[in-house]
């Protein structure tokens, strides 16, 4: 129950927002939520020290936070880049996306996973290549570090 009430509050944070940006408020949530992700990792020492690493400790958070939808089937990893490939996603759920917009849902599920990786380790960056609720068959997102 505490996976889907969170999912559905998280999602809910995209609805009436027309542009591709969250709103100030938003993006401070998200922030917060980065920053309890980087306090969980540090406190049960889950590794975030290099692309395959975030990839482990954002999957295992992600579980905890919103459900086994956000388990990783598909992980390729190496310390500069790793990809995970997600067939379920929680957050593009009819129960949880209820009348949100595919879009909003996208744009939302951006904010989390950048937040998150940034709070992990600002090294790193994160680009989502594939999305399900853009309409593609799995979501695909790369990790990498940030060019110098």
């Amino acid at each position: 129950m505490a996976n889907h009430v969170l999912t559905r509050l998280v999602v809910a944070l995209g609805e009436d927002t027309d542009s591709n940006d969250v709103s100030a408020f938003r993006d401070r949530m998200f922030s917060e939520m980065g920053q309890e992700i980087r306090t969980i990792a540090y406190r049960y020492r889950m590794p975030r020290d290099n692309a395959a690493h975030l990839v482990q400790t954002l999957g295992a958070i992600s579980v905890i936070l919103f459900g086994p939808e956000f388990e990783t089937r598909y992980i390729e990893g190496f310390p500069e880049e790793a990809v995970i490939r997600l067939t379920e996603c929680a957050m593009f759920r009819e129960e949880s996306a209820h009348g949100i917009s595919p879009s909003q849902v996208n744009r939302v599920c951006q904010a989390y996973i950048r937040n998150a990786i940034e709070a992990l380790n600002p090294e790193f960056t994160v680009t989502i290549n594939r999305a399900r609720c853009r309409g593609d068959s799995f979501c695909e997102m790369i990790i990498e570090r940030k060019e110098r």
